[in-house]
């Protein structure tokens, strides 16, 4: 049986994060096939303060060991912030490195030494996120072979000195769209196995959007936002070309989501706060269109959820990876300014067999290369070039 070591900064149930969902995913799905697994993680649940709220010690979720170990030292977002602002804009020469990956967190060399000390009886060990400590630092205390998903987009942190160690150490590197894959080679060439594995969903055909538009009392036809809506996701320019749309139609613009940013008060812009996940794939059913304004994303889950109900979606054409999916699949369009997202809008509320014709692209898109049995192929696949080049 192949024992695989999963590192990733948190995990549990209760954990929201892409990152973290397909970590979690991932773990699960490789058990069912007959794998070993145990997950490395720290006892934070928010990734804000990471603040240690689970018990730190060895559990089991769904048959997959974790073994949590503590946070020595909470973060202060702003602060963060602040000292992240700072250090970016230094000269490169005054960087310090090692005390921003520090403070970015979570910060818990009891996890480094865990996994130093418990390599023995892991076969392989696959790193989630690119830009945390427990990465930057873990993948370094490890001497067996090492898979990580960067999910990564440019940034600044992805141009630290560090970063390069971080992406020539793996034996692979499994990406979640072409446009990570390129622009990662384009940054650091790694040496090592480069594969488009992508992420899997679970495609859900009885979706009902009635239940939750009477719940919400969505009357008017509506835009989407679901996600996380905080300052960095483009939310600042929908909202205003939601102000100039609303001078064409009589059309509601709904967020969904942990509210990290204050939101203008607004006639027709309706904020309902989280809801859980089937709601979330309703809201996506009854709108006219999702918008995916984010400029930095390695994937957005919330574009493949839009695509797997069928609603078409307009995105930030400045975001590769959102340009990769509406591109690709024909269900959706690309906005770089106001008046482009005007444009669309148009076309698509304007015209509804073009709405039903996108979205049933969309769903043939997540059936063919984001189904979790085509996913898991590809990542047995890639682990066990791993094993086999370990052993040449």
């Amino acid at each position: 049986m192949i024992s695989v070591g999963i590192v990733v900064q948190r995990y549990g149930n209760e954990v929201v994060g892409g990152a973290e969902t397909l970590a979690r995913n991932v773990a699960e799905r490789l058990i069912r096939l007959g794998f070993r697994v145990t997950v490395f993680t720290t006892c934070a649940k928010d990734y804000l303060t990471w603040r240690n709220e689970y018990p730190s010690g060895e559990s089991i979720l769904k048959g997959v060991r974790i073994q949590r170990f503590p946070v020595t030292r909470e973060r202060d977002i702003a602060d963060f912030n602040r000292f992240s602002e700072k250090i970016f804009s230094a000269a490169a020469a005054e960087l310090d490195e090692q005390k921003w990956f520090a403070e970015q967190g979570p910060f818990s060399p009891d996890l480094i030494q865990a996994l130093a000390a418990g390599q023995k009886d892991i076969d392989l060990f696959i790193f989630f996120t690119y830009l945390y400590y427990p990465t930057v630092e873990g993948i370094k205390a490890v001497g067996k072979p090492v898979i990580l998903f960067p999910t990564a987009h440019d940034e600044p942190p992805l141009h630290l000195r560090a970063m390069g160690e971080v992406f020539r150490r793996p034996q692979a590197i499994f990406f979640l769209t072409q446009a990570e894959m390129d622009m990662v080679n384009r940054f650091f060439a790694p040496p090592g196995k480069m594969r488009l594995v992508r992420t899997g969903l679970d495609i859900r055909p009885d979706v009902d959007d009635k239940p939750f538009r009477r719940r919400y009392m969505l009357i008017a036809p509506y835009l989407l936002y679901a996600g996380r809506i905080e300052k960095g996701k483009g939310l600042e320019a929908v909202f205003e070309y939601y102000s100039a749309l609303k001078n064409e139609a009589y059309v509601d613009l709904v967020l969904i989501g942990k509210k990290l940013m204050d939101i203008p008060a607004s006639q027709g812009l309706k904020y309902l706060g989280y809801v859980s996940e089937s709601g979330k794939l309703a809201a996506f059913k009854g709108a006219v269109l999702s918008v995916q304004p984010s400029p930095l994303e390695s994937l957005s889950i919330t574009t493949l959820e839009s695509f797997s109900v069928q609603t078409p979606v307009l995105a930030n054409r400045r975001c590769p990876a959102l340009l990769e999916h509406v591109e690709n699949s024909g269900a959706g369009l690309a906005y770089g300014n106001g008046e482009e997202f005007l444009e669309g809008f148009r076309r698509l509320y304007r015209r509804p067999a073009l709405r039903r014709q996108m979205g049933a692209k969309g769903l043939e898109y997540v059936r063919k290369y984001y189904s979790w049995d085509v996913v898991m192929k590809e990542i047995q696949a890639g682990i066990a070039e791993v094993l086999e080049t370990k052993k040449a």
